[in-house]
């Protein structure tokens, strides 16, 4: 029974991860209906900001800067590539946005080089011990920081004046615009967020086991994560993102010895069978589409 709990602890700290990156990716998807297929390399800037300013700052300072550097990055992004790309064919679209990925991929092969890159220093080492239930240190630190940062991005979405602008813009861009919201302002910011939510996993991730071309394949979980949810529910996306993630630490523990390779593919099989019932995903909305 220890070992279920442990691994189930451990599956919601990882999955609090995946949440927190994921509700980056559902909320630019909110905002423009652009899927960003370069997530995974947004969470790869922020763990080679985390590593440069390492070099000369303590880890938990350059950890804290990398997040307003990363929100400058994704207004960077939005302002000279994807806001003249928006109303253009939704296939061009993602073709660009693939093209960013591997544009990205390769400025960061270029400017750090292509080896696995280790930070000085370590975050301090947090073991949580309950009796016979025993968690890692990466797995308290995303509980500490990844599943309250994502509790609070929910709550201020649903309560704070910036969330209720968010999901006005997201609702109609075309009727805030009517109500003098500042729609470009607000997409701007949605890309900011986005890319500073993805910084947090990377530069997490950096600080606990180094940075690499590695950090892309985590960021590919944001996708099973927010279709699994739904495309246009970020609340889904947390409750997603501790579903696959449990999924994927019981997975791991019970059947990976069984079956080599079933950890990796458990989270595309479980929104393979859950798209066959719901095919907006869990929480997504159904639109309806008048003719």
């Amino acid at each position: 029974m220890s070992f279920f709990l442990q691994l189930l602890v451990a599956g919601i700290a990882t999955g609090a991860l995946y949440a927190l990156m994921a509700m980056g990716f559902v909320l630019v998807y909110r905002a423009t209906r652009v899927v960003n297929f370069a997530i995974g390399e947004f969470l790869l800037v922020g763990g080679y900001l985390t590593y440069t300013l390492n070099l000369v700052l303590p880890l938990p300072w350059a950890m804290v800067l990398t997040l307003p550097l990363a929100f400058a990055f994704g207004l960077l992004v939005e302002r000279g590539f994807v806001r003249p790309l928006l109303g253009r064919n939704v296939v061009a679209v993602i073709m660009a946005t693939i093209g960013l990925a591997l544009a990205l991929d390769g400025a960061t092969q270029l400017a750090w080089g292509p080896d696995q890159k280790y930070l000085e220093g370590q975050l301090p080492v947090l073991t949580l011990a309950l009796g016979e239930l025993i968690l890692p240190s990466r797995s308290v630190w995303s509980l500490l920081l990844a599943l309250p940062a994502a509790l609070a991005l929910v709550y201020a979405l649903k309560r704070s004046r910036y969330g209720v602008l968010v999901r006005a813009v997201a609702e109609s861009e075309v009727a805030a615009l009517a109500m003098k919201i500042p729609a470009p302002r607000i997409v701007a910011l949605v890309w900011g967020l986005s890319a500073a939510l993805a910084a947090v996993g990377g530069a997490l991730l950096a600080g606990l086991s180094g940075v690499g071309p590695h950090l892309i394949a985590m960021g590919l979980m944001v996708f099973p994560v927010a279709i699994l949810g739904g495309m246009d529910s970020v609340g889904g996306a947390l409750l997603a993102g501790m579903l696959v993630g449990v999924a994927e630490s019981l997975s791991r523990g019970y059947l990976e010895a069984l079956v080599p390779g079933i950890t990796e593919a458990t989270p595309f099989l479980i929104v393979l069978l859950v798209l066959l019932a719901r095919p907006y995903g869990l929480f997504g909305e159904r639109e309806i589409e008048r003719v």
